[in-house]
């Protein structure tokens, strides 16, 4: 008797302004998990009806589905998100939607992997999502890049996750209460949350979360600075999930991230390859100081003989 293939259930919140990015990673979903059926529950707000049909036909011809849920605005008073001239700007509301989906989903879902639409699925979900997760209600992968957040109760850098990819207990999650546990947070620590939702769930977890290979959720920290162009791709080869993970995404031209190609490669299968990959985005003079320093870099990594040269005219000029 042939085993029933297990259905994974991906959960994805976003507004009208990432429609393309959805469908990008829809398509990467879709491309590398054939073996598998995928559900797909969705919180968008602003987004057309119409637009929403396709997403869920798109899903269907995929050989999957996709399920769109309702949240009341009124649920999300109080919630903070950062003004326009804030640093942080690109988090909207939906960062928050990410903890509503436990009282959303239908019940007898019991695993729920959340991924931010900022992301892309390269391998198969069925290894990740099969994780023994032990006493834990959530796995995570650790956050490489943020300070130490002494100020809300994280004492080891090891302890603070990135809440991009989020493994979910659904049963565990219910009976614990973290939704209520993190809403309440927000409401009362306001002050306190750099990176919101994130911040609100490492507080309820306080470092008791399961760790998982960052392979799952690939931040921008975890891709060696020197790794030349020639490599990408073996070093790709056991990845699972990209996260273009900070201000800059891959649809910005000013992105950094060395992995930005795969991308288009996915953009152009997708629904919205018409569309274009670049929206605009106003880039400052730090930024892009930023930007010409992370080219010059990749071009040194990918192409030694341009450092060998540079070295030369150094040594000849006597520098």
């Amino acid at each position: 008797m042939q085993k029933k293939a297990t259905v994974i259930h991906v959960a994805i919140a976003f507004d009208e302004g990432y429609v393309t990015p959805v469908y990008v990673l829809l398509t990467s979903v879709f491309r590398n998990n054939q073996d598998c059926p995928i559900q797909v529950h969705a919180i968008a707000t602003d987004v057309p009806a119409a637009e929403k049909a396709n997403l869920v036909a798109y899903a269907r011809q995929q050989g999957g589905d996709m399920h769109f849920y309702d949240i009341s605005p009124e649920v999300m008073y109080g919630f903070p998100v950062p003004g326009p001239d804030e640093p942080e700007a690109y988090i909207t509301l939906a960062a928050y939607y990410r903890l509503f989906f436990p009282r959303l989903i239908p019940q007898d879902i019991e695993r729920l992997l959340y991924l931010d639409v900022d992301m892309l699925v390269i391998g198969s979900l069925r290894e990740v999502c099969e994780t023994d997760l032990g006493e834990a209600v959530v796995g995570a992968v650790m956050e490489a890049e943020v300070p130490l957040r002494a100020e809300i109760g994280i004492n080891r850098l090891e302890d603070y996750f990135n809440s991009g990819m989020l493994l979910m207990d659904m049963p565990k999650w219910r009976d614990q209460l973290i939704t209520e546990q993190a809403i309440q947070v927000i409401i009362t620590q306001a002050e306190k949350l750099l990176y919101h939702d994130q911040d609100a769930l490492n507080v309820v977890f306080n470092g008791g979360w399961h760790r998982l290979d960052s392979r799952y959720n690939l931040m921008k920290a975890y891709i060696p600075h020197d790794l030349p162009k020639r490599e990408y791709r073996k070093f790709l080869a056991d990845k699972i999930i990209i996260h273009y993970n900070g201000r800059n995404k891959p649809w910005h031209r000013a992105c950094e991230n060395k992995l930005r190609f795969l991308y288009s490669e996915y953009l152009w299968q997708s629904p919205s390859a018409k569309a274009g990959q670049f929206i605009m985005k106003t880039i400052t003079r730090q930024g892009m100081v930023n930007l010409l320093y992370s080219r010059a870099l990749e071009t040194y990594f990918n192409y030694p003989e341009v450092g060998q040269a540079w070295r030369k005219l150094k040594a000849a000029l006597g520098r």
